[in-house]
């Protein structure tokens, strides 16, 4: 259960409530009116509770869960401990995620300027924003409504944000443009000066950074991420991108709609990546690659090639995930007979 301190229970709720916010379909002793008080995992969970089940390697949990409900695909409904209400979805772990934000919906602060805040007289301030303590906005900034900026963040010169966006604690944010319902945690950069110089005899000379950073909408932005605006051309980030903490995109990357960028994966300059890519932890990518659509790339992978849409890639540096299973096996042997 989550601690009343930091989060705020809207419930209880009926099982029919819960079923329609999230599209499941009641099992066939499903009482519609049965109360849920909260959700909780399913080793923890107790009578008044909702869980879920959907990953296999818990089956024990679930067969043993006191939850009063559980959202759960058919083929496991088998399984489930007699007399717990089910609600049948294919896609439980989405269901749960409907059903918890019910519970527990995203909080905003209240509409305010803090008077601790440092605001040019010419930026546009939308309606509905917080901003808070000793927070600075330079001239020429647009803000959009409804959004949230927290203490001690700077927004630099000509940024623009659109509505609804969340900015949390010591960001900065400078020659970017962000779409609508964008998240920015703790401590991320975006869009300060991209690694680029000219390196020889007579020394490294920087190459100005004329380029921008473009995020849209519904990105998500994790702790101490830093994004580099663009050399010449913009680094831009699609749609419904998550990018997780501690990630370095250079300048003049392009990332496609929805992908996914796991902690501390590493993408040099002026690499595209596709769309639904997914990078986990760990990753090193060189510059000017091309990544295409649905790629996927295993934890510390080093990507050094182009990889083509919808390849599953692995090892340092990277080849197509089979070939790295049967490397592995194959150097696993050879230390086998060398003992």
């Amino acid at each position: 259960m989550a601690d009343i301190r930091f989060y705020q229970n809207t419930g209880p709720y009926t099982l029919q409530d819960l079923a329609a916010i999230c599209g499941a379909t009641p099992g066939p002793q499903a009482n519609p009116n049965l109360i849920i008080i909260d959700v909780a995992p399913l080793h923890k969970a107790e009578k008044g509770h909702i869980s879920f089940f959907h990953n296999p390697k818990y089956l024990d949990h679930f067969k043993e869960t006191k939850a009063g409900a559980c959202l759960v695909s058919e083929e496991y409904v088998k399984y489930a401990p007699k007399g717990m209400a089910l609600l049948l979805s294919p896609k439980p772990y989405r269901a749960y995620g409907q059903v918890a934000s019910l519970f527990y919906p995203s909080s905003k602060r209240d509409p305010n300027i803090s008077p601790h805040a440092s605001i040019h007289s010419t930026a546009k301030i939308g309606k509905n924003c917080y901003i808070g303590p000793f927070t600075v906005i330079e001239a020429h900034v647009t803000i959009g409504d409804g959004c949230e900026i927290k203490s001690n963040t700077t927004i630099e010169a000509g940024v623009e944000l659109g509505s609804e966006c969340s900015i949390d604690t010591n960001v900065t944010i400078s020659h970017a443009i962000l779409g609508k319902r964008v998240v920015v945690k703790a401590g991320a950069r975006i869009g300060q000066k991209g690694f680029g110089f000219q390196m020889d005899e007579e020394g490294h000379l920087d190459i100005p950074q004329l380029g921008r950073v473009i995020i849209g909408d519904d990105v998500e932005v994790g702790s101490n991420t830093c994004i580099d605006r663009g050399s010449e051309s913009d680094t831009i980030i699609g749609c419904g991108t998550r990018i997780d903490n501690l990630v370095q995109i250079a300048h003049n990357v392009h990332i496609g709609e929805n992908s996914v960028i796991v902690a501390q994966t590493g993408i040099a300059g002026s690499t595209h990546l596709g769309r639904f890519v997914v990078v986990a932890g760990q990753v090193g990518i060189a510059g000017h690659l091309s990544i295409g659509d649905g790629v996927r790339i295993a934890a510390q992978s080093g990507i050094m090639r182009d990889i083509e849409k919808g390849e599953v890639v692995a090892g340092y540096p990277s080849v197509p995930v089979r070939e790295w299973h049967r490397q592995n096996i194959a150097i696993k042997k050879l230390g086998q007979k060398g003992s």
